[in-house]
C-alpha cells in the first residue's frame, strides 16, 4: 500500500471520527438546551383582585321602646327602598365581577405570553447556519468519501 493511500485512510478515519464526535456533541448540546428550557421557572401572574368582603349595612339596635306605628312606618320605608337597593346591589355586583374577570383574564394572558415568549426564545436559539446544524454529518460524509476514494486508489 502506498503512502498516499495510507494518508487518505488516516484522513478518512480522522474525519469520520471527528464527524461522529461533532454529531454527538451537537446532540448533547441540544439535549442540554431542551432540559434548560423545560426546567426554567414558569411565571404565573395573579390578578390584583382578592376575595374582598363587603360589610352589609349595619343598623343600630337599641332597647328604646318604639310605638307600633313608628315601627310600621320604618318597615314601610324599608320596603319602598328595597327595589332601589336591590338594583344598586346588582349593579355593584356586575361591575365587581366584570372587573375581577377582566383582571383574571389579563393575568392569564400575561402568563401565557410569558410561556410563549420562552418557547419563541428556545426555537429562535435553534436557528443556526447550515454548517452549524450539519457540520458533524458533513464531516462524516467527507471522511467516508475520502475513504472510498482511497479504496479506488488502492485498487489501481
Amino acid at each position: 500500500m502506498s503512502c498516499t493511500v495510507r494518508i487518505l485512510y488516516a484522513v478518512s478515519a480522522a474525519l469520520e471520527a471527528g464527524g461522529i464526535a461533532l454529531t454527538i456533541f451537537d446532540i448533547r448540546r441540544v439535549q442540554r438546551r431542551l432540559d434548560e428550557f423545560l426546567s426554567r421557572p414558569l411565571r404565573v401572574y395573579s390578578s390584583d383582585t382578592g376575595a374582598a368582603v363587603e360589610a352589609f349595612d349595619s343598623h343600630v339596635h337599641t332597647s328604646e321602646a318604639r310605638s307600633l306605628e313608628l315601627r310600621v312606618q320604618e318597615l314601610e320605608a324599608w320596603r319602598q327602598s328595597l327595589p332601589t337597593k336591590l338594583d344598586q346591589r346588582d349593579e355593584r355586583l356586575r361591575t365587581r365581577l366584570k372587573t375581577e374577570f377582566q383582571e383574571d383574564l389579563t393575568s392569564t394572558r400575561r402568563s401565557l405570553w410569558d410561556q410563549l415568549d420562552g418557547l419563541r426564545g428556545y426555537l429562535a436559539g435553534s436557528k443556526q447556519s447550515f454548517w452549524g446544524m450539519y457540520r458533524g454529518p458533513i464531516t462524516l460524509l467527507v471522511g467516508v468519501l475520502i475513504g472510498t476514494a482511497a479504496n479506488f486508489v488502492a485498487l489501481v
